[in-house]
Order: structure tokens, then C-alpha cells, then sequence
């Protein structure tokens, strides 16, 4: 049976605890402006799981919208998006279960979060990331993303010899000029306000 991606609230996206959503960190890469993540210089460092599942509640309550991901009705993905202040859709959080990595279902979910900046006529989707999470660069660059900030002090109130650096991630849309005048058109053809679209479910292209 193919993945599909349903629309969801914080709390039916917040029912995964089951599902195991760490990662395997064993290196830390030096992040750089204009270089591609293959080529950016890694420190190894002895392997160990992280999982972020301890701030997984105050994000599901901060979030405006979820997708799931399931497979036969079991939940192995989600999405959760806001409206931010700077007009970009932001992606609060963005997990897939260990065992259906590399099957697409990320993409999926991530074309459910464009659909919706899209419809909401939004600047474009901002995330953060950190740098010993490279599987992750490597998705987001692939999809289309740019680097567009690196903090390495946002994680020092928390561990100050900690090596993590935080990564802003970027896609860009229209400019608002244009995002201003396809709204427009939106209104005036009559169609359903953006805020009542939903992209309903989407096979697995994979």
C-alpha cells in the first residue's frame, strides 16, 4: 500500500510516540555559504543516537498545521508548520520513522508544507537544522533549499562546549509583489479562500 500524506492536527500528528525518529550522529561538519554539503569538511566524532522527542510537546502546541504521513493507517511521519512573523512558513518539526528513510516519505511531506505556503501565498519555507544532523543538509539542499544563516551561539546557553552550530534553511517563492497580485486574481475568480485549502493525500511517487 503507497504512503499517503493526510492533513492533521497537532494532536493526531502528536500521536507517534512509538515511532523512533533519532539519529545516528557520527560526524560534524564545518558548514560554508556557497559550497554544497558534500563538500563541506566533516570532524568525526564516536557515534551516538540523538532524539529530539523531549520537545516534541511545546512544538505541537506552537504549530498552526500538521501532516502525517502513513502507511496502511500507521502514522511513520509527520510535519509541522507555522505562519511566522518575517511571512515564511516555518517548519516547527520534521521526523520520519528510521525504518521508511530513503522511501520518499520526506519529500512527500515536505511538498504538503509547499502546497500549504503556496496556497497561503507565503514568502517561501524557513527551517533549522544543526550540523551534525548531515543527512538532513544533504535533504534540504536537494530539495532546493539554500543556506541562509549560520548561528554558532544559538546552542551555547544549553551546553556551552557543545559543537552544534544552527543551520537556516530557505526556499524562496515569488516576490510579495507577485504574491500580492496572484492574490488579488485568487479573490477576484471566485475561488475558496486559501485558508480553507487542503492538498488531501498523495501517493508515494516511489
Amino acid at each position: 500500500m503507497p504512503i499517503v500524506i493526510v492533513p492533521a492536527n497537532a494532536a493526531y500528528v502528536g500521536g507517534v510516540e512509538n515511532q523512533d525518529f533519532s539519529f545516528l550522529v557520527d560526524a560534524f561538519c564545518e558548514p560554508e555559504f556557497g559550497r554544497s554539503v558534500a563538500d563541506w569538511v566533516q570532524r568525526p566524532v564516536s557515534p551516538y543516537w540523538k532524539d529530539y522527542r523531549a520537545t516534541q510537546n511545546e512544538t505541537q502546541e506552537a504549530s498552526d498545521v500538521g501532516f502525517g504521513a502513513l502507511d496502511d493507517q500507521m502514522s511513520v511521519g509527520r510535519i509541522l508548520i507555522s505562519h511566522n512573523w518575517n511571512d515564511y512558513c516555518l517548519v516547527d518539526d520534521i521526523a520520519v520513522d528510521t525504518l521508511y528513510r530513503g522511501l520518499g516519505v520526506g519529500r512527500l511531506l515536505m511538498d504538503a508544507c509547499m502546497d500549504w505556503a503556496r496556497a497561503e501565498r507565503l514568502a517561501g519555507i524557513m527551517l533549522e537544522t544543526q550540523n551534525n544532523n548531515i543527512a538532513a543538509c544533504r535533504f534540504y539542499e536537494r530539495y532546493g533549499f539554500e543556506l541562509g544563516g549560520i548561528d554558532r551561539l544559538l546552542y551555547g546557553g544549553l551546553s556551552p562546549r557543545t559543537g552544534e552550530i544552527a543551520l537556516f534553511w530557505y526556499f524562496s517563492s515569488t516576490g510579495r509583489a507577485d504574491r500580492l497580485d496572484q492574490a488579488q486574481l485568487w479573490k477576484t475568480t471566485g475561488n475558496q479562500s486559501s485558508r480553507n485549502f487542503c492538498p488531501g493525500c498523495m501517493p508515494c511517487p516511489g
